[in-house]
């Protein structure tokens, strides 16, 4: 036949990232991808240097899609966090972003997203182990 599943490449994956792209602005409006961008903030102390970091990227220009966010132990409950976030959500509107999605388990920082207002959307059981919930969220950034 002449058809074979191998192990993906970064050359690959460069091919069939574009092509999922180009697909799906084929069914968006044309400014879709206007504003399709990286936004990533730290916290640096001038002792410790990096002691916290918030990374997301504006998928099709709209929406915010948080990738990690991560605070030193030593430096959490200052309200360095919520700056974090208010920081990189205040970058997304300004680039006409309307909502923020974000992914966490109950062991990380669902607490914490629900009191920088973002809401459950769906939980996902026994993941990523059994026993433990994997939590999306959402916030209108309007």
């Amino acid at each position: 036949m002449g058809i074979i599943i191998t192990k993906c490449t970064d050359r690959d994956y460069q091919k069939i990232a574009q092509a999922i792209t180009d697909f799906n602005f084929d069914h968006l409006p044309p400014d879709s991808s206007d504003n399709m961008t990286s936004l990533g903030f730290v916290v640096k102390d001038a002792k410790a240097g990096v002691v916290g970091g918030v990374y997301a990227k504006l998928l099709l220009g709209n929406c915010l899609s948080i990738d990690l966010l991560w605070m030193d132990e030593e430096f959490r409950m200052r309200g360095l966090a919520r700056q974090l976030m208010q920081t990189l959500e205040d970058a997304a509107k300004k680039l006409n972003s309307q909502l923020s999605i974000v992914d966490t388990f109950d062991f990380q920082a669902l607490g914490f997203y629900l009191k920088c207002g973002y809401s459950v959307f769906g939980v996902l059981d026994d993941c990523p182990c059994v026993g433990n919930k994997r939590y999306y969220l959402k916030k209108a950034l309007y």
